[in-house]
């Protein structure tokens, strides 16, 4: 089984969030389960400046009256081939996302990694493309390449990573794209490059299956909710994983003391004594630590939060040490609440990957109040390591947090479901009631949030599955 995974991020090369992670995991599980597995992505100034890649060959791509070049340089990362897409007009630039022109940017890329497979001789069974930046691969496969042996095999997977996002351009562009017109291309007078896919893939996956119930109604599908619905049978929810290899409280040397489920105990009170000092926080006495590592934008559900974030540090002992960035809003008001209760909270504007796993290990609840939430690794990387997450039961995190119940001792977190204020206050004193009043308990979780496996390979299993069914 041949797979070529077209993206427009992936770790360790180029992160902007969970894709990324994604595109740096899957690939290593599904070479696991004998898959000819490979990447294409663009190749940002940032990758390009590190010259750690080598030229393959070239091809041109035809953009309004231009052709364009299509320079392919390859690089091996932990055994998978990664393919990257040179053209300095359009990736040549500080950023990933955010400009002007990204349709035709990515426009562009989709048209690049069909006439790429020549250049690297390499024809898969599986496209599996990932987000609206691959949306148009689908529909420019069967209308421009299906009449060429090697491609009209060629099957396609899309993924929808957050529907929100759909990549959508005025009709205009058509002007400056080599391909005919179809319905599939247009929603409400704008092409849409997300609704493209979701026509003309031959399967539609989404990253848990919770999210898949949800983008087929109205309030969480973003409009597509019907254009899904079209194609509700060939339309999945498969979770995603982590890479456990890379988040392992027994071999993080980001985290300031390792530790097993074994020696959870004693490893995570030294990282959280550990992790209080280096923010400036007493560390003397034993209360409970909120941890967040989050975008700071709306989805994220920081507005329950703020009203509410007073309340439970004069209700309790807690500590808060958050990490984010994002809108200023959101940022001010973390460094306001830094300033009122510099002994109690405190914040990190930015974003350092040795410091989140040092908040993963060190801290004992994690926060991810979402207003949505696809799938979520944060919460999954915190049950890892011992962190106990604090969840909105929707997508992925209602699909891998198990709440609390008291009478039977079980569960993986804690968790609410309307989305209010005053719900999310009321399960974070819980949680801080569990943590001082039953030790015993709270180590019974934390034991049974770390025996959970949500590494790559059963998701990876359930993709070979359906490309499997695709190809017969």
């Amino acid at each position: 089984m041949n797979v070529l995974i077209c993206a427009s991020e992936g770790a360790p090369y180029a992160k902007t969030g969970g894709l990324a992670d994604v595109i740096g995991a899957l690939p290593k599980a599904l070479k696991q389960n004998g898959c000819d597995v490979r990447v294409i992505m663009p190749y940002y100034k940032k990758i390009k400046d590190q010259q750690i890649a080598y030229y393959k060959g070239y091809a041109f791509v035809r953009i309004g009256s231009r052709m364009e070049y299509v320079g392919i340089f390859h690089s091996i990362h932990d055994g998978i081939d990664f393919y990257f897409v040179d053209n300095d007009r359009y990736f040549y630039r500080d950023g990933f996302y955010g400009y002007g022109d990204d349709g035709e940017r990515f426009a562009f890329f989709d048209f690049a990694v069909l006439e790429a497979l020549r250049v690297i001789n390499f024809y898969p069974d599986i496209l599996h493309c990932n987000d609206w930046q691959t949306g148009l691969i689908p529909y420019i496969l069967k209308a421009n390449y299906y009449s060429h042996y090697e491609y009209n095999r060629i099957k396609t997977v899309y993924s929808i990573h957050n529907i929100q996002y759909q990549g959508i351009f005025p009709m205009d562009m058509m002007q400056i794209l080599f391909m005919p017109y179809s319905t599939s291309l247009e929603f409400n007078g704008c092409i849409n490059f997300m609704k493209t896919a979701i026509m003309e893939a031959n399967a539609i996956t989404t990253v848990s299956p919770t999210y898949k119930d949800e983008v087929l109604t109205d309030y969480y599908g973003y409009n597509l909710n019907n254009i899904l619905g079209l194609r509700y049978f060939d339309f999945q929810g498969i979770l995603n994983g982590i890479d456990v290899t890379k988040y392992d409280p027994a071999t993080d040397k980001h985290i300031y003391k390792n530790y097993s489920i074994k020696t959870v105990k004693t490893g995570k009170k030294a990282n959280k004594v550990a992790l209080l000092k280096e923010f400036g926080l007493d560390a003397e006495e034993d209360v409970p630590l909120f941890g967040l590592v989050s975008r700071l934008v709306e989805q994220k559900g920081i507005d329950l939060l703020m009203p509410i974030i007073e309340d439970v540090i004069n209700y309790s002992n807690a500590k808060f040490i958050l990490m984010g960035s994002g809108d200023a809003l959101y940022e001010n008001f973390f460094r306001s609440m830094e300033a009122k209760y510099p002994t109690r909270f405190k914040c990190y504007i930015g974003y350092s990957d040795p410091i989140a796993q040092k908040i993963y290990a060190g801290s004992d609840i994690f926060l991810m109040p979402s207003k949505f939430e696809p799938c979520g690794l944060g919460q999954m990387i915190a049950m890892r390591y011992g962190s106990l997450p604090l969840v909105r039961e929707t997508g992925g995190l209602k699909d891998t947090v198990f709440p609390f119940n008291k009478y039977e001792e079980s569960g993986t977190g804690f968790s609410f479901t309307n989305f209010n204020a005053h719900d999310l206050k009321e399960v974070m004193y819980l949680a801080i009631n569990t943590y001082n009043n039953q030790k015993d308990v709270w180590q019974k979780l934390v034991h049974q949030a770390m025996e959970k496996d949500y590494s790559w390979h059963a998701s990876a299993v359930v993709y070979m599955n359906l490309y499997e069914r695709l190809m017969k």
